[in-house]
């Protein structure tokens, strides 16, 4: 909730007030699908696609290639899928 809040530029009490448990869902749901929201970590993948490309075209042929994420320093793999997102929220929550 603090990185939705901070992206959409208010409190958490704000959005806990303004936010149906639904619409939370739905956003919960929404960056498991696209990634995180916090934009400062969109523009690390950005820098990091750069980063890796210069890196990449200037490495040697028996050397690894690098990927974007090689150079993110605050890079985190999805750990659950939408809908797994969703269902641990429903149970959370006490909804069937």
């Amino acid at each position: 909730m603090f990185t939705l809040a901070a992206e959409l530029k208010m409190t958490v009490a704000e959005l806990g007030n303004r936010m149906s448990s639904i619409e939370l869902q739905e956003w919960i749901a929404y960056q498991s699908i696209t990634g995180c929201l916090d934009s400062r970590q969109r523009n690390d993948l950005s820098a990091g696609i750069v980063a890796s490309t210069i890196a990449n075209s200037n490495r040697s042929s028996n050397s690894k290639s690098y990927s974007p994420q090689d150079f993110m320093p605050y890079f985190e793999k999805p750990k659950q899928t939408p809908q797994q997102a969703i269902e641990k929220l429903k149970r959370q929550m006490g909804v069937k």
